[in-house]
């Protein structure tokens, strides 16, 4: 019995990177590009989350073979301002040139 559950253990992060579900740092990735590029059509120089947390994923209702997932962004607007965190939430699915993101919404915490 503990020979069978330290294999399941060991064959758990190999079936998990297999489930479609993004990992945090590719959720940071696309999330990062994507504000990166809304801010600066706005003149805000933006370089990266200073704290990215993954909250989890689950089915989208309409679009079973996509996710939606949520997560929490920090970071400082601009130098000098006191530091920012949004709630997030996303749809991720695998197009045909890797993971794809859209955002869904953010509501500053």
């Amino acid at each position: 019995m503990k020979r069978a559950l330290a294999a399941l253990a060991l064959c758990l992060p190999a079936l998990a990177g297999c489930s479609g579900e993004p990992s945090e740092g590719e959720m940071r990735a696309l999330v990062e590009g994507h504000t990166r590029r809304a801010l600066e059509r706005q003149g805000v120089v933006f370089r990266a989350f200073d704290v990215f947390r993954k909250q989890g994923c689950v089915a989208a209702k309409d679009k079973p073979d996509q996710l939606d997932c949520y997560y929490a962004a920090s970071f400082s607007p601009q130098p000098g301002q006191p530091q920012m965190t949004v709630n997030g939430k996303g749809r991720f699915y695998t197009g045909a040139k890797g993971m794809v993101f859209e955002d869904l919404g953010a509501q500053p915490r």
